[in-house]
């Protein structure tokens, strides 16, 4: 078991990371409250949520489950939360416990930010994608039909505890999924990750352990760097979003179903190399790289065929990382190394992402 602290300027966030590692005691550990509600979502609360209520007896403990799936990451859902801790009578003496994947962490969060002006919050990720990004951090959201993740606050929580085991229940989909935010690091600060990616994807797919902790401890310590650098991102944190404009606008283009994030992130990030490349500044070896990766870890790279160009324009519109009504793309000026660039116009986007699909 290791643990490392996420410090920013108002908190120390400690970060637990093992295989098997929750336990009655540890929890206890972190939990600072006699009340405690477990929110999870159907799909993971079959699975575990038996398990995690057997290490919560020495605590008042309910549990809530909602619908699994991104598309049900939304106010409606955030206020039956809500109504569910007002209800129970729960007072600012309770701990939430996020119990699932980037959505539960996101909606649950927000939840926690904003019940009786703010409670305790504990992450268990269970995905792959939010072990190693989400559930870092301190950003909470909903998505709203516009656009994803437009409704939302940066609220910490007390303690990430992250157990690999869960990785062993997670279907081969939503792992490969994960896989595309641990590349993410590898393209935009640890070209070495990258290639050793590159070289060891099927040990990667078929979860050997080792490289579980190693994908997982390498990409929490970069997500650690740049959020204690910029915990608001208002600087160097936007390079987390590489990939994650045209990915978004993807998502939001589909109503938020059948794809995963990591998949459309997969995509949006192939594109912003091809933009990379257009823009003389990534080399095109390295480009190759990153799509013989992607390809190698099962990712997708095309843009699905039923959604329209000018949709996806429609919805960069709505990109929360806008300024002065500027796109700002997340580009790489060589492999490691990020810029932002706000002069691409929505009418170049279009061509390029026409060239992109053919």
């Amino acid at each position: 078991m290791k643990k490392i602290f996420l410090s920013t300027r108002n908190n120390k966030v400690p970060i637990v990371i093992g295989n098997g590692v929750i336990s009655s005691k540890l929890l206890s550990t972190y939990i600072k409250s006699k009340n405690v509600v477990v929110v999870t979502n159907e799909t993971v609360g079959r699975i575990y949520l038996k398990e995690i209520k057997n290490c919560l007896k020495n605590f008042n403990t309910k549990t809530l489950e909602i619908k699994d799936g991104e598309k049900h990451k939304n106010l409606s859902i955030f206020t039956k939360i809500h109504d569910y801790l007002i209800n129970n009578r729960f007072d600012r003496d309770l701990t939430i416990i996020a119990l699932g994947g980037g959505v539960i962490g996101d909606l649950v969060g927000f939840v926690a930010s904003t019940f009786m002006r703010g409670v305790k919050l504990i992450h268990l990720p269970t995905t792959l994608l939010a072990q190693v990004d989400s559930s870092i951090g301190g950003k909470t959201a909903v998505n709203h039909p516009s656009g994803k993740n437009l409704i939302g606050t940066f609220y910490q929580p007390d303690s990430v505890i992250i157990d690999t085991k869960f990785l062993l229940t997670l279907p081969e989909q939503e792992y490969v999924s994960g896989l595309a935010e641990v590349v993410k690091y590898g393209l935009i600060s640890k070209p070495s990750l990258l290639k050793w990616m590159n070289k060891n994807s099927e040990k990667i797919l078929s979860k050997d352990k080792d490289c579980l902790t190693y994908i997982v401890l390498t990409s929490v310590k970069e997500k650690i760097r740049f959020v204690s650098q910029d915990e608001r991102e208002s600087n160097v944190r936007a390079f987390l979003n590489y990939g994650h404009t045209l990915g978004h606008a993807i998502e939001a283009a589909m109503n938020y179903r059948n794809i995963l994030h990591g998949e459309a992130i997969s995509i949006g990030m192939l594109f912003a190399s091809m933009l990379s490349v257009e823009k003389n500044m990534l080399n095109i070896n390295d480009f190759n790289l990153i799509e013989d990766t992607l390809e190698k870890l099962n990712l997708p790279t095309d843009i699905p065929k039923r959604i329209k160009t000018r949709d996806i324009i429609k919805h960069i519109k709505f990109d929360k990382k806008k300024q002065d009504n500027r796109n700002r793309f997340v580009l790489l000026g060589t492999l490691g190394n990020c810029v932002i660039n706000d002069k691409l116009k929505d009418d170049f986007l279009g061509k390029m992402i026409e060239h992109y699909r053919s």
